[in-house]
């Protein structure tokens, strides 16, 4: 998303609990039970503390105090190939939705655009009409 502003958060363990630091605001941190509740908290906390709205942060998450500088590594290139899959598929079926219109506008049947572009024909018609 153009425009978010980039946030690194600083994740580690104290006893049961999963706390997120916010670098570079001070006194920005959350807790939480579970690992999984903790962008939510974090995301709430930056948009009232920043006054827009939660989505418009891009999270940065350092995980080194629980996984090590190698696994911090790790996880980065996890995350970059993540995003990159994503940007991916979103041309794929930009690009797939194309070709639909094109063969469709060719006057290829529903079925034989399915068999062409690897989906059933009911696929077919739930793209080109949705």
């Amino acid at each position: 998303m153009v425009g978010q502003v980039r946030i690194t958060v600083r994740v580690f363990r104290e006893g049961k609990w999963w706390v997120a630091d916010v670098v570079g605001v001070p006194g920005a941190a959350t807790e939480t039970g579970r690992l999984s509740e903790l962008e939510l908290e974090v995301r709430d906390f930056l948009a009232g503390f920043y006054d827009q709205d939660d989505e418009s942060f891009d999270l940065v998450w350092d995980l080194s105090d629980v996984v090590g500088e190698e696994g911090q590594g790790v996880w980065e290139k996890f995350v970059a190939e993540r995003k990159a899959l994503e940007a991916g598929r979103t041309r794929f079926e930009t690009e797939r939705l194309a070709t639909l219109r094109v063969l469709r506008d060719a006057g290829v049947s529903v079925r034989d655009s399915g068999a062409l572009v690897g989906v059933s024909h009911q696929r077919v018609s739930q793209l080109l009409n949705g």
